[in-house]
C-alpha cells in the first residue's frame, strides 16, 4: 500500500472515537482530530447565513460563478459533522465546479431522528429557490450520510412537485439503513473507518424505531424513475460499496441518467484527502467534470 493511503488509513483510525465515547466526545473527537484536521484553501472566502433559523455558510473560491450553486449535505452517519469539519471537501467540490457552494448544519440524531434531516435539506433547497436561483443551476451533493440525504432530497423534491435541480452527487453513499449488502460482510476489517456494529448504531439513533425499508430513510428502496441525472462515486474497498451498486442498478432500470465509477483500494469518502492523496484529488476532478457537463447544458 503506497504511503498516501496509508496515510489516509491512519488519519481516520487512529481518531476513531471509542464505543464507550459519548455523543458529544464523539462529535468534538472527530470534528477536531479528525475531519478538522484537514486543511482549507487559503483563498476560499465564507460568508454565514441564516436560513430561516437553520445555519448555513456560502462558500466562494475566486473561480465562482454567482449563477452557479453546489447546495452541499455533510457526512457522518447523521450524528455528527457539521460545516466547520466538511469544509475543505464542500469548498474544493464547489472550486471545480466554479460555484459557490452552500453547506448547511442540519440537525442530527439521536436529538432529531428521521425525518429532521430532509426537512432541513428541503428549507435549504427551498430557502435557495426563494432567493432566485434556478434550479437548473442548483447541484446536490454530499458524501456518506450526506450521499443519502442528497437521494432522499431528490426524491422529496420530485414527490412535492418542487421544480427538480440539475443533478445530483452522492460520494460514497449510504442508502440501505437496513446494512443488507454483501460487502457488509466481505469488506468487514478492510475498511479502516467503517464496522458493521457501529454503522447499525448510527442506524438505531437516526432511525428511531422507523423500519429501515422506508424509501426516505434507506434511498435504495426508493422510486427512483423522474430523478434527474446522478453521480455516484465510491470506493473499491468499503463496506457500502454494494449498495451503490444495487442503487444505481435499479436507477438505471428507473431511466435516470446515471452515472458511476469505483476507485480501487479507495476507503470510506476518500474524497476528504485530496490534499495528498491523488485517487482524492483525481475524483474531486471528476466531480467537476460532471457538474460542468451539467451546468454547461442551461
Amino acid at each position: 500500500m503506497k504511503e498516501s493511503l496509508l496515510r489516509a488509513h491512519r488519519l481516520f483510525k487512529d481518531n476513531l472515537p471509542s464505543y464507550s465515547a459519548s455523543v458529544d466526545e464523539v462529535r468534538k473527537i472527530t470534528e477536531e482530530q479528525m475531519w478538522g484536521s484537514l486543511p482549507v484553501a487559503s483563498d476560499l472566502i465564507t460568508e454565514e447565513v441564516d436560513i430561516d433559523g437553520m445555519q448555513g455558510e456560502w462558500q466562494f473560491s475566486p473561480e465562482s460563478c454567482e449563477e452557479r450553486v453546489l447546495l452541499y449535505l455533510h457526512g457522518g452517519g447523521y450524528m455528527m459533522g457539521s460545516i466547520n469539519s466538511h469544509r475543505s471537501e464542500s469548498s474544493e467540490i464547489g472550486r471545480v465546479a466554479k460555484a459557490r457552494t452552500l453547506a448547511i448544519n442540519y440537525r442530527l440524531a439521536p436529538e432529531h431522528p428521521f425525518p429532521a434531516p430532509i426537512e432541513d435539506a428541503m428549507k435549504a433547497y427551498s430557502w435557495l429557490l426563494d432567493q432566485g436561483y434556478y434550479p437548473q443551476n442548483i447541484i446536490i451533493a454530499g458524501e456518506s450520510a450526506g450521499g443519502n440525504l442528497t437521494a432522499a432530497l431528490l426524491m422529496y423534491i420530485r414527490d412535492t412537485q418542487t421544480p427538480l435541480p440539475a443533478g445530483g452527487i452522492m460520494i460514497s453513499p449510504w442508502i440501505d439503513l437496513g446494512l443488507t449488502g454483501e460487502t457488509y460482510t466481505t469488506r468487514e476489517g478492510v475498511d479502516p473507518i467503517n464496522t458493521k456494529a457501529a454503522i447499525q448504531q448510527l442506524a438505531d439513533n437516526y432511525l428511531n424505531g422507523v423500519s429501515p425499508t422506508v424509501p426516505y430513510a434507506s434511498p435504495i428502496h426508493g422510486d427512483l424513475r423522474g430523478l434527474p441525472p446522478i453521480y455516484v462515486m465510491v470506493g473499491e474497498a468499503e463496506v457500502m460499496l454494494s449498495e451503490s451498486l444495487t442503487f444505481v442498478t435499479r436507477a438505471a432500470l428507473a431511466g435516470v441518467d446515471i452515472r458511476f465509477r469505483s476507485w480501487p483500494a479507495m476507503i470510506h469518502n476518500w474524497i476528504f484527502c485530496h490534499s495528498f492523496l491523488e485517487e482524492a484529488r483525481e475524483g474531486i476532478d471528476s466531480a467537476g467534470a460532471f457538474m460542468e457537463e451539467l451546468y454547461s447544458k442551461q
